[in-house]
């Protein structure tokens, strides 16, 4: 699967990347909305993986614009903001999000929501 790991934290968006990538997927990290545009300009992605909070352009803000060009790209939002993310739930409906994964997060956690989207 391609994946795109966006998230301005570059330490975990590299952490998370490489996890992924040692599960057999082909992961391109993102530091901001910005780059996160540039890179789905240039490349297909199956997979998005926004964290809700991004500087400038927050990431459901970016996962709505991504969505008039790319709307079959599935997408998982983290958040370390539980409250923040019932707050957004029926846009997240509405935006297709089909997981939210919530800091702090264990490799267990991502590859089993990894697992649910394989279902």
């Amino acid at each position: 699967m391609r994946i795109l790991v966006i998230d301005d934290n570059r330490l975990l968006a590299t952490i998370l990347a490489d996890h992924l990538v040692a599960r057999g997927h082909t992961v391109v990290a993102a530091f901001d909305g910005h780059m996160a545009e540039v890179f789905c300009e240039r490349d297909q992605f199956d997979l998005l993986v926004i964290d809700m909070v991004l500087p400038k352009l927050d990431g459901v803000d970016l996962l709505a614009r991504l969505r008039e060009k790319y709307d079959q790209v599935r997408a998982i939002i983290v958040t370390g903001f539980p409250e923040l993310a019932a707050e957004e739930s029926a846009r997240l409906a509405e935006l297709n999000v089909v997981g939210v994964l919530h800091k702090p997060f264990s490799f267990s956690d991502v590859d089993e929501m990894m697992e649910q989207l394989d279902r």
